[in-house]
């Protein structure tokens, strides 16, 4: 277990934290030893910062923290069941590595059934988005679907207004607010300094499990391999008439005609929550997709070919996954089983290894997905969405893909609500009601 950071805990009875609304800075240089910064000496060396009083942002009946696939389907599913709901995200755009990380494709919206047909599972608010982008021309394929970056950030956009979400951007969540085994809200930093949202029910869609790491939840780190995706641009001015022309691997078609979308494996068993890994690759990556274009471009025929971007998010696939009410195991996924508790089926995009034989794409199973596997073990008004929610190693690949990760933002969003409007705790809520709920906002169970 790793140990709760104390001057993180709310406890407002014995004066420990005191959340105002005044932030002040001494302007006189008489100032006391405990207002000062302190250094360690040593090689391993600390800083102990001063208390000081920190403003209430917010006080709200739901949090999203972390505005991926995951954070914009809760914030719109809490909104809409109606609870005051407020999203915090890091970058300027909504989507997370779907949009600013240019994985563009919608995995998995399809999975086989027990009649072994293929058939679709991703419905709800990740249904209602695919839908929107196809009806604009920005989504290909029927079957995971591949869509345009700025015309997902767009209507995750115009859907967050619409619910009246209340958005924050370039604001990061950097500590959770205690009360006991209770989160009361999040610290946040921004331009505008630091301050705190206090809420009711707080979800976090952080990705690498920042919030229920600050709570003190136990749960496993996973490295993996972390990429990074970049789009070219002029596929379709390739002179494939040129005497000297030989095809080249240039990535998978986008709705923008000439554009493809080039994926990276990246280095394997990185670690996603070291940040001097992650600049150390960030770099790297950007030098080395310049280089390969320039390489690209002295080819017959391919001249015009030029680098259009690379994404805004280095490629994190996986991280810190959280030890739940329920671990959900790729046996689970692989043989049907059923959830009293369930809130959402996903489907299947990749070929797996199961009990000694490779499974391929169209053979694998659609699998549902149990609410208790949303739910931290010890922290109250706790849920989690996302790729950090509690599974088994073996089912990352499915786990982590936008499809999975809009499943379980809905229904974190809708039990949220509920747990809100029913004065009840996220774990004690009314699973039928939650059910029903999803069903009503079009959410398939299976």
């Amino acid at each position: 277990m790793k140990r709760r950071d104390f001057l993180t805990r709310f406890m407002a009875a014995t004066g420990a934290l005191t959340l105002g609304m005044g932030c002040k800075r001494r302007a006189d240089q008489s100032a006391t030893e405990t207002d000062r910064f302190t250094l360690t000496a040593g090689t391993g060396k600390t800083i102990t910062e001063p208390a000081r009083n920190i403003p209430v942002l917010a006080e709200t009946d739901v949090l999203v923290v972390g505005g991926g696939p995951a954070g914009s389907a809760a914030a719109i599913a809490a909104a809409r069941t109606g609870a005051e709901t407020y999203l915090v995200e890091r970058y300027n755009h909504l989507g997370g590595l779907w949009t600013g990380g240019l994985v563009l494709p919608l995995l998995s919206t399809h999975g086989v059934d027990r009649e072994k047909r293929r058939r679709q599972v991703i419905f709800g608010i990740g249904g209602e988005m695919a839908q929107r982008l196809a009806d604009m021309g920005m989504a290909i394929h029927e079957i995971n679907p591949v869509i345009d970056p700025e015309a997902g950030k767009y209507v995750l956009d115009d859907m967050i207004d619409d619910a009246g979400v209340k958005m924050l951007y370039h604001t990061m969540a950097v500590n959770a607010i205690m009360q006991n085994n209770t989160v009361r809200g999040v610290f946040i930093e921004s331009k505008s300094g630091r301050m705190a949202i206090l809420a009711k029910v707080v979800i976090d869609c952080t990705g690498d499990g920042d919030v229920f790491h600050w709570a003190g939840e136990d749960y496993d780190v996973m490295k993996y391999h972390i990429g990074l995706v970049h789009r070219l641009g002029n596929i379709d001015r390739i002179d494939t008439g040129n005497p000297d022309y030989k095809p080249l691997r240039l990535g998978e078609p986008t709705p923008i005609p000439g554009v493809n979308w080039v994926n990276m494996g990246g280095e394997r068993e990185q670690d996603g929550l070291d940040v001097e890994n992650l600049s150390r690759l960030q770099l790297q990556y950007r030098r080395n997709i310049w280089e390969s274009v320039e390489k690209i471009k002295r080819n017959p025929g391919h001249e015009q070919v030029f680098l259009l971007d690379t994404a805004s998010q280095l490629g994190v696939r996986m991280s810190r996954i959280m030890e739940g009410e329920y671990k959900l195991t790729l046996e689970d996924s692989m043989t049907y089983k059923s959830f009293d508790d369930v809130i959402g089926v996903s489907g299947a995009w990749t070929t797996m290894l199961f009990n000694g034989r490779r499974i391929p794409e169209e053979e694998r199973p659609m699998w549902q997905i149990p609410y208790r596997s949303l739910l931290p073990k010890k922290t109250d008004n706790l849920l989690v969405a996302g790729r950090c929610f509690c599974f088994e190693r073996e089912l990352t690949e499915d786990t982590r893909s936008v499809g999975s990760c809009l499943i379980t933002g809905h229904a974190a969003g809708t039990a949220a609500a509920i747990s809100v409007l029913d004065r009840e705790n996220v774990r004690n809520i009314n699973i039928k009601k939650l059910q029903d709920l999803l069903v009503d906002q079009d959410v398939w169970l299976g």
